[in-house]
């Protein structure tokens, strides 16, 4: 029998299978505030100039959200960044002057505040802005547009960690655009269509923290969906894994491309396009039918090669090739194509031991 704090789901012998009350409590809470959201029920209207803000952390991130605001109609009433190239990096990108920390932020009274700082300050810049807010009477704009809100832009972090802001009587929310930002001129571009993660706060009792991070995503032209708080690292790991892997896998690739003989100021140019290509096909026909290559025919003579060559120009990434190998085997499973001998000839293949001898030139993978 499942405990108190367990729920069987399923039906049938065998087909029961426990599930913690508050996953199931909680997923059905977002799947309820999904639906009431996407049917305009709660919907408040940022959409107008006279939304004022402020960044503090006016990095790439924070510089290309506050461009992409202004181009808007809002008002970006100040901005911070942290050290003094910082300061002139977001100068030069956002115009006026940088203020000196949160203080000066807080006596200009914006509505929001973007917190777009690294993961790391963001505790004692939380702290910091919670206190500030604390000192301050209501202001002018918090009365004619409700409370004072306050967003961070981390993908992993709690959005508790914007508790003093709270405890202030801010509202709180964690608002991430899955989206990569390098350059502030054309990262303010990028929120359009973008998807957007937003987090409200489950301690506070209404829905304003999930309201306004929906109307702040469409002013922007993104598409907003909510993501559970104890569920934010899963989904920036998988972010990680999209995004900022693959910009290692490709540079790993353009240097073994080089090393292969091709010139190393085309050599990223001429394999991009089959990157492209790849990414296409992942659109058209998920990520399973997309497969191509050496694993998906079966070819076991083409992986020996592959790791001989590893083992003699790039031995530092033998364990890579083989991680990805097996992982890629698992993903093969799924279509059910290959036969299981082959399959378990290849596991086999792709676990050896780095230091195991491969095939010989002449043998079997020659």
């Amino acid at each position: 029998m499942p405990g108190p704090d367990r729920l069987p789901l399923g039906g049938g012998s065998g087909g029961a299978r426990d599930v913690s009350r508050r996953s199931v409590v909680e997923r059905s809470r977002v799947w309820y505030l999904q639906a009431e959201l996407e049917q305009g029920r709660h919907l408040i209207t940022t959409a107008d100039t006279s939304l004022g803000f402020a960044v503090i952390g006016a990095g790439r991130l924070g510089a290309s959200f506050a461009l992409a605001l202004r181009a808007q109609g809002a008002s970006l009433l100040g901005f911070t960044a942290g050290s003094p190239a910082g300061r002139a990096r977001a100068e030069a990108w956002l115009g006026g002057h940088a203020s000196e920390g949160p203080a000066g932020l807080v006596s200009l009274a914006p509505r929001l505040f973007i917190i777009a700082v690294p993961d790391q300050d963001l505790p004692v810049v939380a702290a910091d802005l919670g206190a500030r807010l604390a000192t301050v009477a209501p202001t002018a704009a918090g009365d004619r547009g409700g409370p004072q809100v306050v967003a961070h832009t981390s993908g992993a972090t709690s959005v508790d960690v914007l508790a003093p802001c709270m405890e202030a009587g801010a509202t709180a929310l964690a608002f991430h655009p899955l989206q990569t930002f390098s350059d502030p001129c054309t990262g303010s571009g990028r929120f359009a269509g973008a998807a957007i993660a937003i987090t409200p706060s489950a301690s506070q009792a209404d829905r304003a923290g999930a309201d306004f991070g929906f109307a702040l995503a469409r002013l922007l032209g993104a598409r907003p969906f909510l993501l559970p708080d104890h569920k934010r690292s899963l989904y920036h790991a998988a972010a990680t894994f999209a995004c900022n892997y693959l910009v290692t896998l490709e540079h790993h690739a353009e240097a073994l491309f080089v090393d292969s003989g091709l010139p190393q100021e085309q050599a990223l140019s001429l394999f991009l396009p089959l990157v492209r290509a790849t990414l296409d096909n992942i659109a058209d026909q998920g990520t399973v039918r997309a497969l191509t290559g050496p694993l998906s025919r079966g070819d076991t003579g083409t992986i020996g090669r592959h790791l001989n060559a590893l083992r003699a120009d790039a031995p530092h990434l033998l364990g890579v090739y083989r991680a990805l190998g097996l992982a890629t085997l698992g993903l093969l499973s799924l279509r059910g194509e290959l036969d299981p001998p082959v399959v378990d000839e290849l596991s086999s293949l792709l676990s050896a031991s780095d230091e195991t001898p491969g095939p010989r030139s002449g043998g079997p993978w020659a």
